[in-house]
């Protein structure tokens, strides 16, 4: 099952200034949402150590200096029936604390552990959030530079257009509602020019606020994209291989289990616990009420149990509240299979029904040339009127946005499919990398 790969799986390549793998490698030493991520990750870490020492022996020093003053209120003794006196004490402590049995804390470390495993998928799940992201941002470019450029050639071309209509109006040999026509046209066509000008810049400003700097000229799409269905190609067996595989579900099962070890944290407080306490005093008083000053030394081996009788319903009170959180994880883990299945299927149909997609919308790009070509030659012979060329350059240049778009997607969803089943590497963009030109 682990062996399902997609087409998109190739050989590491060279990657150039500009390219997809330079812009995805700049972003992860730079892009904040996986940085955040990665410091969480580390951060985890830490918590095995923690419970580790809570198993371990404790060794305190506690040193304490004291001005004591003292007064004899009344004494049964009559040499010391009255009097005062003020003295300096010096108390020092070392001790030394193993914990015997302690249900708690051997569960603690249980659940760190599980805590460490969901904090390490978080992070894998942040790293192929990150390839999947950096892949949209840089097509979403691409793609913007395409619709760009498409309305800068349509602009282009009413223009011609309106240059043709208006030295047919001059000589008289067409009309005026033709001319108002290519003008509105025009008009149309500049607005989208600059609409879509603003929705290129949009896409660099989101690129850069991932990659953290400027991204230079992007490597554009070449014409050598392969189309090849997912394989094995089986919907069910790239849902299996997610459910087994996609590490936010993975994230969720091992939070599941720091639920139940939690359950046990809770019930611990029903148990009794046991430690070995070793002190060692030393006392050093200047003086006293009743004589001169000491210097005390003394030594503790103690062996403590302590046994909790009641609590006034606490403990049960908050095993029940563990044991509904464990029930809540439950059922978001029920939900993220649920997603994850939507989307391995969504991504799924996505490539296929992209695939379909081109080679239609290849096809009908070809149709609308020949269909603009044929009524701009019918135009000038009188066969067709001025709108029906102008409705033809329209048809032509979206048709040629469909396509492009169609190819991007079949990229993007072949991609996120394997994001989905939770197997997306740094090596799936080579695909794409190596397309680019």
């Amino acid at each position: 099952m682990l062996g399902l790969t997609l087409v998109l799986s190739l050989p590491a390549a060279q990657a150039m200034a500009g390219d997809l793998l330079s812009v995805y490698r700049q972003a992860k030493q730079n892009d904040p949402v996986f940085r955040s991520a990665f410091h969480e990750y580390q951060a985890s870490k830490e918590i095995i150590r923690q419970a580790d020492a809570d198993m371990s022996p404790s060794v305190n020093l506690d040193l304490v200096r004291a001005d004591t003053r003292q007064r004899i209120i009344s004494s049964d003794n009559t040499v010391f029936a009255s009097g005062s006196s003020t003295f300096d004490n010096d108390n020092v402590t070392l001790s030394i604390v193993q914990p015997i049995f302690n249900w708690s804390i051997f569960k603690r470390y249980e659940q760190a552990q599980a805590k460490t495993d969901s904090a390490a998928a978080r992070f894998d799940m942040a790293r192929q959030d990150l390839v999947l992201r950096v892949a949209e941002l840089y097509i979403d470019v691409l793609a913007s530079q395409d619709v760009l450029t498409f309305s800068m050639a349509e602009q282009a071309a009413v223009e011609r257009q309106l240059e043709l209509v208006t030295a047919r109006k001059d000589a008289g040999k067409a009309r005026l509602t033709d001319l108002l026509d290519v003008k509105a046209r025009f008009a149309s066509v500049e607005a989208s020019r600059i609409e879509a000008e603003y929705a290129n810049d949009d896409a660099l400003q989101a690129l850069d606020e991932s990659s953290g700097g400027n991204s230079g000229i992007l490597e554009t799409l070449g014409d050598n994209v392969t189309l090849s269905k997912p394989y094995p190609a089986d919907v069910d067996a790239w849902v299996r291989l997610a459910l087994a595989s996609n590490p936010a579900l993975k994230s969720k099962q091992h939070e599941l289990e720091v639920a139940r070890k939690e359950r046990e944290i809770q019930r611990a407080g029903h148990y009794p616990t046991l430690d070995f306490e070793a002190r060692k005093n030393r006392r050093d008083t200047d003086g006293s009420l009743f004589g001169g000053g000491s210097n005390v030394d003394t030594r503790e081996y103690m062996i403590k149990l302590h046994v909790p009788i009641y609590a006034a319903g606490k403990v049960k009170s908050r095993v029940r509240e563990a044991n509904q959180l464990y029930l809540k994880v439950k059922q978001e883990i029920e939900a993220e299979k649920r997603a994850i299945s939507r989307q391995v299927r969504s991504a799924y149909f996505g490539v296929i029904s992209a695939m379909s997609k081109v080679n239609a919308l290849g096809k009908s790009v070809e149709a609308q040339s020949l269909t603009l070509e044929s009524k701009r030659e019918g135009y000038r012979a009188g066969l067709y009127t001025n709108l029906a060329v102008l409705d033809a350059e329209r048809d032509l240049y979206l048709a040629k946005k469909e396509y492009t778009q169609a190819r991007y997607d079949y990229l993007l969803n072949s991609l996120r499919l394997k994001h989905a089943a939770g197997v997306l590497t740094e090596s799936d963009l080579v695909f794409i990398n190596q397309r680019l030109q």
